[in-house]
């Protein structure tokens, strides 16, 4: 479904709201992952379609909730797990 965004999403909905698992494509952006409540929600990955730049984790309420990893444009890496970004050459 192509929205007035100009995003598109294929996926669940429950009373008109994104609800479940789906895909939603948002200019260079893919997140494919759970949503809850027309919110990105509990588990996630959004990647760009032009760079490295990835995350990978947890999201409440549509934001990154800080338990994944990152990887930035610039090669470096960001996890939860480690806490510590790194350049990987």
């Amino acid at each position: 479904m192509l929205c007035c965004s100009g995003s598109a999403f294929e996926g669940q909905w429950q009373n008109g709201k994104r609800h479940g698992l789906g895909v939603e494509m948002r200019g260079r952006w893919l997140y494919r992952g759970e949503w809850t409540q027309g919110f990105k929600g509990r588990y996630g990955v959004r990647q760009s379609s032009t760079s490295n730049a990835r995350y990978e984790g947890t999201w409440a309420n549509g934001l990154q909730d800080g338990y994944g990893s990152e990887t930035y444009a610039d090669g470096g890496e960001w996890s939860e797990t480690c806490g510590e970004y790194r350049v990987v050459c």
